[in-house]
């Protein structure tokens, strides 16, 4: 409600805008002289301290006419200016992932995929906010900042890039906008059910759980996080985040089970199981070829790996190595297992294109792309690793004991168990392999 000014004899109104950036004079006839006095007097009393002189000279230009009984412009402030935005989506939001498609996970290769770190939007702020000033004098902040307006496209799993003027999926997924002209990534999904050869091949995008096992060799591709509250059994798993396996991994051999990120379960057997970070497992690995960039980590108490080959970037820790019957077990630690074991998977797709007379494909380059990526990167981790070799002590520990029928192997030092030992670590100590109690 707009506040009313009178002035003592009645000569004049002023007549103030609600919001404080606006003032109107109105002049009253009078028989007697009018006392610019009284005009002062008035405007002390209503604390008008700002727009005057600005105000004048608009009334000037614009040639506005002072008239008795007609309010005309006294003094104006300068009201505050919200930020102007730029915003276009770089998927078409008619043909994307829908809410209420819920986890129909069939349904999802209709829909446009996303991996993280990509754009998914251009959001440019145009005009910056700028802050305005009221006939009082006080400066009036706008109520959208670029940080609020911003703020006001953003949903579930996405950023906004300053510096790239966009808005960035935070995880790989299936983009939509809502009614609201958020923008999210859609990315955790539950399967309630097993995951086997009726979903066919399936290239998922995001984190997916599993309420079941993965069995029936099935061929699974996952852009995110893998969880299963049950086995994966006799299939092809390849994972770019983490895989956490309630219970066990079991006939998964060649491609076997692949994951950038970590790699949990509680036993193995007769299984490929890659990893670019670590391994933890809590019970049993028999009969597996293991690839751990970042260490092979066992329960302390229930855990052994019998037979099989065990590569790791880092420390192998686990209770027992071997059995009593001798079988073979190779345990060892190496430089860059996992770059290396990538070459060879990559240098394997190409020869099959090859033989398939693929090479003109769009794929076949990429792969060639990757291969080169991948050799330049293991000779830059070889020739980093060769310099640091003695500040970089890494060891095999076994809790409990080792068997005869080991073979023990750190960079370039082996030795062969041939007698059974308790409680011991291999490491190497002034270019040598030794041993000691643990």
């Amino acid at each position: 409600m707009a506040e009313i000014y009178e002035s003592e004899f009645g000569n004049f109104v002023i007549e103030i805008a609600e919001d404080n950036f606006s003032a109107y004079l109105t002049i009253k006839p009078s028989k007697e002289f009018i006392n610019e006095k009284e005009l002062l007097n008035l405007i002390e009393t209503t604390n008008i301290s700002y727009g005057f002189d600005e105000t004048r000279q608009m009334v000037e230009e614009k040639q506005i006419a002072k008239v008795y009984n007609s309010p005309f412009p006294f003094a104006m402030g300068v009201k505050p200016k919200d930020p102007e935005i730029e915003f276009s989506p770089l998927f078409d939001t008619e043909k994307c992932y829908r809410p209420d498609s819920g986890n129909h996970l069939k349904k999802l290769g209709d829909f446009k995929r996303i991996k993280k770190g990509e754009p998914l939007a251009h959001l440019f702020i145009t005009k910056p906010s700028k802050a305005g000033i009221n006939i009082y004098g006080q400066t009036v902040e706008p109520e959208l900042l670029e940080s609020s307006i911003i703020e006001n496209y953003l949903g579930e799993n996405v950023s906004y890039s300053q510096e790239r003027g966009q808005i960035i999926a935070e995880k790989s997924g299936y983009p939509y906008m809502d009614a609201l002209s958020l923008v999210h990534v859609k990315s955790e999904f539950t399967l309630e059910k097993n995951l086997d050869l009726t979903f066919e091949d399936l290239e998922f995008f995001g984190s997916l759980t599993v309420n079941g096992d993965i069995i029936d060799k099935v061929k699974i591709k996952v852009e995110g996080d893998l969880t299963v509250l049950g086995d994966i059994n006799d299939a092809e798993v390849e994972v770019k985040g983490n895989i956490n396996v309630k219970g066990d991994i079991i006939d998964c051999k060649n491609p076997g089970v692949f994951a950038t990120g970590n790699i949990c379960f509680t036993s193995a057997e007769n299984s490929k199981i890659v990893a670019g970070q670590k391994i933890e497992f809590s019970r049993n690995m028999q009969f597996c070829r293991l690839v751990a960039e970042g260490g092979l980590y066992g329960h302390e108490e229930n855990s052994s790996i019998v037979g099989g080959i065990y590569h790791s970037g880092e420390h192998i820790e686990v209770a027992v190595v071997g059995n009593t019957g001798g079988i073979g077990t190779e345990v060892e630690i190496s430089i860059t297992p996992f770059t290396k074991e990538s070459m060879m998977n990559v240098t394997k797709q190409l020869n099959n294109m090859h033989e398939m007379e693929l090479t003109h494909a769009p794929e076949y380059q990429n792969l060639q792309d990757e291969l080169s990526n991948l050799e330049a990167k293991y000779e830059e981790e070889v020739n980093s690793m060769l310099k640091n070799l003695d500040n970089l002590p890494k060891h095999i520990l076994a809790y409990k004991k080792v068997f005869p029928g080991t073979y023990i192997r750190i960079l370039k030092k082996s030795i062969h168990i041939t007698e059974e030992l308790s409680k011991v670590s291999f490491s190497i100590v002034d270019s040598e392999l030794t041993s000691e109690g643990y």
